[in-house]
């Protein structure tokens, strides 16, 4: 390879930027480094690959990840509601200090998780916990 390669930030699509903002902020303790209104630069749509493309940003920051938020305008795009188990459905890895807590409380807030916290027997989480 003749370049060289680091992460830089992920990027995750949201139905409405406005309430994602606010739970990522909220209920999970993400910094907003900065929120955009509708980006207007004629480069968005060829950089997103969609004519006409429409969209809001926001960044968000926790030690280690910058998250970008962002919400399509238009085109009017279908959600997501397959299962894991789907090709092209991510995930984004986080460490709290107590996984319990984190769950009781997102909980709270009304996060849907597929289970409650497993504690892995294999692999290089093994012994600790883990939770979709």
């Amino acid at each position: 390879m003749t370049f060289s390669l680091s992460a830089n930030h992920v990027g995750l699509t949201v139905s409405d930027l406005g309430r994602s903002i606010a739970f990522y902020r909220d209920a999970v303790g993400f910094h907003v480094a900065y929120e955009r209104g509708e980006v207007t630069a004629e480069y968005m749509p060829r950089l997103v690959g969609i004519p006409g493309a429409r969209l809001k940003i926001a960044g968000l920051d926790i030690p280690g990840l910058h998250l970008d938020l962002i919400e399509y305008l238009s085109p009017q795009t279908a959600r997501l509601a397959g299962p894991t188990s789907d090709v092209g459905n991510v995930h984004i890895g986080f460490t709290v200090d107590d996984l319990w807590a984190a769950y009781r409380a997102l909980s709270a807030a009304g996060v849907k998780f597929k289970s409650e916290p497993v504690s892995p027997t294999t692999g290089p989480n093994q012994g600790g916990w883990a939770v979709y």
